[in-house]
């Protein structure tokens, strides 16, 4: 059975790409955001890429309404009746799901959220089918959800899978992530050998997976997918690209394709130095010949869980353009670039197969093979 992506929305720092024209790729963060820690006396300020057009904050009342709007919007984009939503399953993935609402319970030593609440609330509120799902591997989540819902279509009788990608800001992530020294003080220089580290982001992205094939013009088929633990660290996916290999390379043989069959690779690209070292090597030792790549956090930082899904719905809407984001820093320090970057003037449909590569904190690696119709 060919599973199809049918259709997508995504808000990112980019735009949200239902409402907006023409969404806007800029490596420029557009959020500074201050850091106090108890061991620091003065607030320190990193940079970040909020959703566009939303004023920033951690309520309750903005992640719902942002994530029903999103919602709403794939709906209407997919003109998906209640009869279609109540055959309809969903899968979510994120990393830190509601964790910046809750509050501390003055009568547990320890707090325990509910991990399916935001599914369950979209269930509910859309009348789905009751068949929905949390995926929570770390940075893996969403796509690891976007496999998942292609085997639901083919081994079940559910008629259309939602994939939901989302992370939203909160105190806890920026100011972990700020604690382990991850993150940039610039730009996110994916793949460049001065890169500083990762700047973090937020963003909703869902996709509708169908097994019939849309009107549209052009869109992608779903081939296969891969994903596996790295149990080489407690943290991280082994420095070699070894794992990351393994995992790639299964995607692709079970697509029957060949390393020569691949034309783009869209990377995940952290710009942290042991993650993009990890990619390179993998890459390097796969490939005789290896394909451009494009790389989409430069643009809207690194959204934790929901990058799987926000970035394939990027890609999507990348399908109506006849051109591709590529940072700046590429074309300024061009000897300083590690892997090569697809050209700008290319289109991403000129791209007949697509691996998409994610590695999750941890060492779960995932990646999936996409084929342009």
């Amino acid at each position: 059975m060919a599973v199809y992506i049918h259709s997508s929305v995504s808000h990112s720092a980019c735009g949200n790409s239902y409402l907006d024209p023409s969404l806007r790729f800029s490596t420029v963060p557009n959020t500074r955001l201050e850091v106090t820690t108890n061991i620091e006396d003065d607030p320190q300020y990193i940079h970040f890429f909020a959703m566009h057009q939303i004023p920033l904050d951690s309520s309750e009342a903005r992640l719902f309404s942002s994530l029903t709007s999103v919602f709403q919007q794939l709906i209407d984009n997919s003109e998906l009746t209640s009869s279609d939503l109540a055959q309809t399953a969903l899968l979510l993935g994120s990393t830190s799901l509601d964790i910046g609402t809750l509050t501390p319970s003055q009568d547990k030593a320890l707090g325990l959220p509910k991990i399916d609440r935001l599914s369950q609330y979209l269930q509910q509120y859309f009348g789905l089918h009751p068949y929905n799902l949390v995926v929570n591997t770390a940075c893996t989540a969403s796509i690891n959800a976007v496999s998942y819902g292609k085997k639901l279509l083919e081994q079940t009788a559910i008629k259309q899978v939602i994939v939901v990608g989302c992370e939203f800001y909160n105190k806890l992530t920026t100011a972990g992530f700020h604690s382990l020294d991850l993150l940039s003080s610039e730009q996110l220089l994916a793949f460049h050998e001065k890169r500083q580290g990762l700047i973090l982001g937020e963003g909703i992205g869902a996709l509708l997976l169908s097994e019939n094939k849309p009107s549209k013009k052009q869109c992608y088929q779903i081939l296969e997918s891969d994903s596996a633990c790295d149990t080489s660290s407690l943290t991280m996916t082994v420095e070699d690209g070894s794992h990351i290999t393994t995992v790639i390379n299964q995607a692709i043989t079970k697509s029957g394709l060949n390393p020569k069959n691949i034309n783009l690779v869209k990377v995940h690209g952290t710009a942290t130095y042991n993650n993009d070292l990890a990619e390179f090597n993998a890459f390097n030792n796969y490939f005789d010949d290896l394909p451009p790549v494009l790389a989409l956090k430069p643009f809207i930082g690194h959204t934790l869980g929901a990058c799987g899904v926000i970035e394939l719905a990027l890609l999507d809407y990348l399908l109506t353009q006849e051109t591709l984001p590529v940072p700046s820093y590429v074309s300024e320090h061009p000897q300083s670039i590690l892997l090569p970057f697809a050209e700008a003037d290319k289109a991403i449909k000129s791209f007949k197969h697509i691996l998409i590569n994610h590695c999750g904190f941890g060492g779960n690696n995932a990646a999936l093979v996409l084929e342009t119709i």
